[in-house]
């Protein structure tokens, strides 16, 4: 693992101590490296999850369970560094319904809000990948549920990493507002 101790310190000591962090949760920390996820949005992220739990849970909370707020943290982190303070959300919400275009049926009404555009973006994620989902083949299906079986417990992740190499599959972009 490429980051620091002071990372697994931090880990340590927001779940209340303990010598080294369990087999699971250095899995999943080398997960987001290879994600290509920088250190300090890992901190901040995993700071933000483990802060939001019961002090008297954290040392039995596994990591795995901070992967959404971790993957916020990162989307935030790219926002700001991309495009600054405050990106144009209403265009890029637009480009990208225009990149999926063929994949549904019916486009949405323009949202009112961000809020409302990264909510909208996520439910038509969910049901485009669905969709894939129930068509591809069975054994392309169980070809990845065995590669990320050792996830299955983790609901959140693993319906994560599949969706990841269902884009992957189909060449579908990110539809979250702020990655590209």
């Amino acid at each position: 693992m490429r980051y620091s101790k002071r990372l697994e310190r931090l880990v340590l000591n927001l779940k209340g101590g303990g010598f080294f962090l369990s087999p699971r949760d250095r899995e999943f920390l080398k997960l987001l490296e290879d994600q290509g996820i920088p250190e300090e949005v890992v901190e901040e992220g995993i700071k933000k999850c483990l802060t939001g739990i019961n002090p008297s849970k954290r040392g039995k909370t596994p990591l795995f369970l901070c992967y959404r707020t971790v993957m916020e943290t990162y989307e935030n982190w790219r926002r700001i560094k991309a495009y600054g303070e405050m990106p144009d959300w209403r265009e890029r919400f637009r480009k990208k319904l225009e990149a999926v275009k063929g994949f549904i049926r019916k486009v949405p009404p323009a949202p009112g809000t961000e809020e409302e555009a990264r909510r909208v973006l996520r439910e038509i994620e969910d049901r485009i990948m669905r969709n894939l989902w129930k068509k591809m083949p069975a054994e392309e299906r169980r070809k990845i549920r065995r590669k990320y079986e050792r996830y299955r417990e983790e609901r959140e992740l693993y319906r994560e990493l599949v969706k990841r190499e269902i884009r992957k599959m189909f060449n579908l972009p990110d539809l979250s507002l702020y990655v590209d």
